[in-house]
């Protein structure tokens, strides 16, 4: 495996080169900074931080990347350090000793696995918290944080014991077929996973309430931007997150799937917006639901999850047959196999890293054209709105505005606060007498 950690090094120092860059902007439909839109003749806005601003964006731009990447090579030096130590073996002999039931060998040997992989990249998780603190992006005190930390540790364990016992069930049954029952096993368990986090998962990690409680203006003038849709969302699906309690950021989103698909905003994008740019964000929100990003995203996340876990199978099986009495591994089936199937695996995620970010962004732009649609003619200015909407956001989270390209086709999951500030100007189609490409029935 040293020439993959080789490579992913050299693309550490090749991102991290670039982006002490100035960069240009990056979105696919250039528009100069003065070019006049046929919704206005104005001049438009641009993404800017005051000077102070400026200068802690882009020291948090820095050290965002530089932890990204080193956390990501530190679990790869550390799962190398797992296989040259055997610490598999160890761990798999330890737990048979313990018990002769193969359940509950697995829960031993993921639940210890997941703790050690959880600890060596708790130093680097204080670090990034300690920043969120220092740079005024979060108030979430240290109990606080650890609580949530221990709270993760919990359900990670759980999840990875119950894929750990069906991964080595298969591999057992299955040797050369392991690879697509797993995936099949865990198609059902994945969707199950975000049908409940909703209702069982995310309270667990922040408090929410209906929005109609202490926003039913809000909740009146959301409902128009309901029925200019042609949807029906139920109030019972709307509901607002108390992020106030751990931050200072901004930021909605869409969750569940099925019956437990919901809209969330946070307060302290209520609190720092106006009413028609909150409608924006949740117009975003809404085209999420609207266009049906969830299903489809989770279709192709399973579709790249299926490829990389038969181009794991062919590594795993040339890496043990090569190495594995040098690992302690007796072969693939064996749980000590388990640092080299994660390390091969997590190898494989990184660099789809910027497949699953494009899809991402994909999305994220469709989203922002639907709720400049859905909210036109039912605001004052639209685009202005949006556009304004857009320097809070990035002004409340210290987005740094001039982003790499290489940055963002690697590391971003969301099209730059730049390009989206220009869009939602620029974009204009009954400006330019043609329709709407979601919101038909929009003036």
């Amino acid at each position: 495996m040293k020439p993959a950690w080789r490579g992913a090094f050299l693309v550490y120092v090749l991102v991290a080169a670039l982006a002490a860059i100035a960069p240009t902007v990056i979105s696919g439909r250039q528009v100069p900074a003065n070019a006049p839109t046929s919704a206005s003749s104005r001049r438009l806005l641009q993404y800017a931080l005051p000077p102070d601003k400026l200068q802690k964006s882009y020291a948090l731009y820095r050290l965002d990347f530089t932890l990204y990447f080193a956390t990501t090579l530190w679990s790869l030096v550390v799962l190398l350090l797992m296989l040259r130590s055997r610490f598999g073996g160890r761990l798999r002999d330890w737990a048979e000793r313990v018990s002769r039931y193969r359940i509950l060998q697995a829960v031993i040997v993921m639940s210890l696995f997941v703790l050690i992989l959880e600890l060596t990249q708790l130093p680097f998780a204080a670090y990034a918290h300690s920043v969120g603190l220092q740079y005024g992006l979060s108030v979430q005190t240290w109990v606080s944080w650890f609580g949530d930390w221990g709270k993760g540790l919990l359900l990670e364990v759980l999840f990875a014991s119950i894929a750990g016992w069906i991964l080595y069930a298969v591999l057992r049954r299955s040797p050369q077929r392991w690879w697509f029952y797993f995936w099949l096993a865990m198609v059902p368990i994945l969707v199950l996973v975000m049908f409940i986090a909703p209702i069982w998962i995310e309270p667990l990690f922040n408090r929410f309430e209906p929005l109609t409680g202490h926003h039913a203006d809000l909740v009146a003038q959301i409902e128009r931007v309901v029925h200019r849709g042609g949807m029906n969302i139920p109030e019972q699906r709307m509901f607002e997150m108390k992020a106030s309690e751990k931050t200072n950021e901004l930021n909605a989103y869409v969750t569940g799937f099925g019956r437990t698909k919901r809209v969330v905003v946070w307060d302290t994008t209520m609190e720092h917006m106006t009413i028609p740019q909150t409608l924006f964000v949740f117009g975003h929100e809404m085209g999420h639901y609207v266009l049906g990003h969830i299903p489809k995203e989770l279709t192709l996340i399973l579709i790249q999850l299926l490829v990389l876990m038969y181009v794991g199978c062919r590594l795993a099986n040339w890496a043990v047959t090569r190495y594995g009495s040098r690992w302690g591994i007796r072969s693939l089936s064996d749980r000590a196999s388990l640092p080299l199937l994660v390390l091969i695996l997590s190898v494989l995620a990184f660099l789809d890293t910027p497949i699953v970010n494009g899809i991402s962004r994909h999305y994220e732009h469709q989203a922002d054209q639907y709720g400049l649609e859905v909210i036109h003619g039912l605001v004052p200015d639209a685009h202005l709105a949006a556009a304004q909407a857009f320097q809070i956001l990035g002004e409340r989270s210290l987005d740094y505005p001039y982003v790499g390209k290489l940055a963002e086709f690697w590391s971003w999951s969301h099209p730059t606060i730049r390009d989206r500030m220009i869009f939602v100007q620029s974009y204009d189609p009954w400006g330019e007498g043609w329709q709407p490409e979601f919101v038909k029935n929009a003036p």
